[in-house]
C-alpha cells in the first residue's frame, strides 16, 4: 500500500468527524451566545444543578464551582467550538485531530453531568460517537479495530431508528393518526402550519404517522440493500432530520445522526456475502420474538 494512500476507513471515520462536529461547534456557539443561562440565576444555574447531588452538595461541588460557574464554563465551550472547527478543516494534522476528539469526547461526559436540561437523543449520539472516534484514534494502527468502531457507529445508529420504530408501532397515537398533530400543536416543538395541516385532515395525520414508523422500521435494510435503494433510505433518513430541524427546531440532531452516515455507507459497501446473512437470520430471530 502506497504511503499516501488514505484507507477506506479512515476516510469514512474523518467524514464522521466533520460532519458531526458541524453540529457540535452549532451548539457551542448556541450556549456561547446565550451567556445568561450560566449565571447563577440562569436556566441552567450550576447553584441550583448541584444541590440535586448529594456529591456535589458539599466540599467536591465547591471545587467544581471553578469548572462549572463562568467564566470556567464558558471556556470549556470555546475550547469545544476550537476543538470542532480543528476537526472540521479538512487539513488539521492528526496530533491536532487527536487531542480535539478526546477533548469532546471527554467534555461530552463532563457536560452530561453538568447539564440535565434538554438532553436528548442528539446528546446520546455524540457521546457515543465521540468515544468510539477517541477509541479509533488509539488503536490507529489498527485496522480491525477501526472497523470494528464504523461498524459500531453503523449499527448504533440503525439501532436508534429501528428502536425508535418500534417504540412508535406499540403506541396507539402513532397508529391512529394523533401523535404528529399532538407534537405539532406544542409550544416547544410544535409548528402552528403543519399543526393545522394535521389537524384538519385525519388521513393525512395517519399517513404521515404510519410513515414515520415504517420508515424508521425499514431504516436497518439498507445495510443490505441495493445500491439505489440504500441511498435512497440514507436519503429518506436524512430528508427526515432535516424536516426536523426546519419545523421542530431540532437543528442539531441533522448533524449527529447524519454524521454516522459515513460509517454506515463505509459497512454497507464492505459487506460480505456472510454478513449479510447474519443480518437476515438476526432479523428473522427478531421478527419471531
Amino acid at each position: 500500500m502506497a504511503g499516501n494512500e488514505v484507507v477506506p476507513v479512515d476516510k469514512a471515520l474523518k467524514q464522521v468527524e466533520q460532519i458531526s462536529s458541524l453540529g457540535l461547534a452549532l451548539a457551542s456557539l448556541e450556549f456561547l451566545t446565550q451567556p445568561q443561562v450560566f449565571t447563577d440565576t440562569g436556566l441552567l444555574s450550576w447553584q441550583v444543578e448541584r444541590s440535586r447531588h448529594k456529591l456535589t452538595a458539599g466540599k467536591l461541588g465547591d471545587l467544581l464551582d471553578y469548572l462549572f460557574k463562568p467564566p470556567g464554563i464558558y471556556l470549556i465551550y470555546q475550547l469545544r467550538l476550537a476543538a470542532a472547527v480543528a476537526l472540521i478543516n479538512p487539513y488539521s494534522s492528526k496530533k491536532v485531530r487527536d487531542v480535539s476528539v478526546a477533548y469532546i469526547a471527554a467534555t461530552n461526559y463532563l457536560l452530561h453531568f453538568r447539564i440535565r436540561y434538554g438532553t436528548d437523543g442528539t446528546e446520546h449520539m455524540s457521546l457515543l460517537t465521540y468515544a468510539t472516534l477517541t477509541a479509533s484514534r488509539i488503536f490507529a494502527n489498527d485496522e480491525k479495530a477501526k472497523e470494528a468502531c464504523a461498524w459500531f457507529l453503523a449499527g448504533q445508529t440503525n439501532l436508534s431508528y429501528f428502536a425508535a420504530g418500534l417504540s412508535k408501532l406499540v403506541g396507539a397515537p402513532w397508529r391512529n393518526g394523533m401523535a404528529m398533530p399532538g407534537i405539532f400543536r406544542t409550544t416547544v416543538y410544535g409548528d402552528k402550519r403543519v399543526y393545522e395541516l394535521l389537524k384538519s385532515r385525519p388521513r393525512l395525520a395517519k399517513a404521515a404517522g404510519w410513515g414515520v414508523v415504517a420508515s424508521e422500521l425499514a431504516m436497518p435494510l439498507m445495510m443490505a440493500a441495493p445500491k439505489l435503494p440504500a441511498w435512497a433510505m440514507l436519503g429518506m433518513g436524512g430528508g427526515f432530520h432535516v424536516g426536523n430541524a426546519v419545523f421542530m427546531g431540532l437543528n442539531r440532531f441533522v448533524y449527529s445522526f447524519v454524521g454516522t452516515y459515513p460509517a454506515i455507507v463505509h459497512v454497507a459497501k464492505h459487506m460480505s456475502a456472510n454478513d449479510v446473512n447474519l443480518l437476515a437470520d438476526f432479523f428473522r430471530k427478531l421478527r419471531r420474538g
